[in-house]
């Protein structure tokens, strides 16, 4: 079969996409007979591909696949499903070249105490690893719908487990606090849009804000050198008590470690920053993580399907705070009706503190 230049590239970048997508944990291939493979790509229906029998040293002529692409260029150019059966193929059935390695190739042995610091070489093969997904979780983004990411603990075990406890993070000169006075709006229902909060002297309400800057540096051991990287983390609290400084302390630290740690690669979150990955990274794994997840889904449904039943009256979700959807319920039960915005919300629990004491919304 004779392959032009641009076609020669077009397979290429097909192939460098299919690794990528193996990589990252986005095509699950199954083999459902010698010469006949399903890929499913994300959330989208599987395509089938298949091989002529007795062609597995073809060339790609007797190659086929049922995506789009596939139809409109191949068989001169296969596309990243065949692409990526080819690639997991490769490693389990033939020798791979020293680029591919990664995917097949054991971690070195370490022998003797299990708390050693491993060799260097072992260290990158854990490196070099794609990213589990159980491991990733869900939160809800200011003004977006949900973002990946990964906890601080599940940084600091990955740590532990890669590095043998070889590591440390240091801060970087002093935390740095911002902090101005915010205007507090509530919506008004008349003019359909937010408006100052006023006291009973007319004055325009506000409350204290603010926000904690801290530089910080991770330091790791690799063949006897010690490699820093450092990076800034941040966290914005409402209020002038010493818990909601305490809390944005906190915050900025297991910020800067994860921001710290990502520069490390996929094992510490890397990959959830480019947007194809972000789009279904750790969706589901709720229901897929155990009997223990599976139980507090069956005990705590609420907080499962807040996003979708609970919306204030100004369009806003309601995000996954335990506490906002137990006050946004309670206000429900009460007036009959859904508060008109989260500062409605925040008003009227003010409003009962002396009555009994509810749950308080997040600032």
């Amino acid at each position: 079969m004779h392959v032009t230049q641009d076609e020669d590239q077009a397979h290429t970048e097909r192939t460098e996409r299919a690794r990528a997508a193996i990589l990252a944990g986005k095509f699950q291939v199954t083999r459902i007979n010698p010469g006949q493979w399903t890929v499913k790509n994300g959330d989208k229906l599987p395509y089938v591909v298949a091989l002529k029998p007795d062609q597995e040293d073809s060339n790609g002529s007797d190659w086929c696949c049922t995506c789009l692409d596939f139809q409109q260029r191949g068989p001169q150019v296969l596309c990243k499903h065949i692409e990526g059966v080819r690639l997991l193929e490769a490693v389990q059935n033939q020798p791979i070249s020293e680029k591919e390695k990664h995917m097949e190739e054991k971690p070195p042995s370490q022998e003797g105490n299990q708390n050693q610091i491993p060799p260097g070489d072992q260290i990158l093969w854990e490196l070099r690893q794609p990213l589990d997904m159980s491991r990733v979780k869900r939160r809800q983004a200011p003004g977006k719908a949900s973002v990946p990411y990964l906890e601080g603990f599940e940084i600091i075990d990955r740590a532990n487990g890669i590095f043998r406890f070889g590591w440390s993070f240091d801060l970087v000169g002093e935390p740095v606090i911002v902090r101005w006075q915010k205007k507090i709006l509530i919506w008004n229902q008349q003019e359909k849009r937010k408006v100052a909060s006023l006291d009973a002297d007319g004055n325009v309400q506000t409350e204290e804000v603010g926000i904690v800057y801290v530089t910080g540096k991770v330091t790791v051991e690799l063949d006897g050198k010690m490699v820093s990287h450092a990076d800034l983390g941040r966290c914005i609290f409402t209020g002038d008590t010493p818990e909601a400084l305490d809390m944005a302390l906190a915050g900025s630290v297991t910020d800067c470690l994860k921001r710290c740690f990502r520069q490390l690669g996929d094992q510490f979150g890397l990959s959830l920053y480019d947007k194809e990955i972000a789009q279904s990274a750790g969706v589901g794994q709720s229901k897929t993580s155990g009997s223990a997840s599976s139980t507090r889904s069956q005990t705590t449904p609420k907080a499962v399907t807040a996003s979708v039943s609970r919306k204030y009256g100004d369009g806003i979700s309601v995000n996954g705070n335990l506490s906002e959807q137990e006050a946004f319920d309670q206000f429900k039960a009460r007036t009959g009706t859904a508060p008109a915005s989260k500062e409605e919300l925040r008003n009227w629990l003010t409003a009962q503190k002396n009555v009994t004491e509810p749950a308080t919304v997040a600032g």
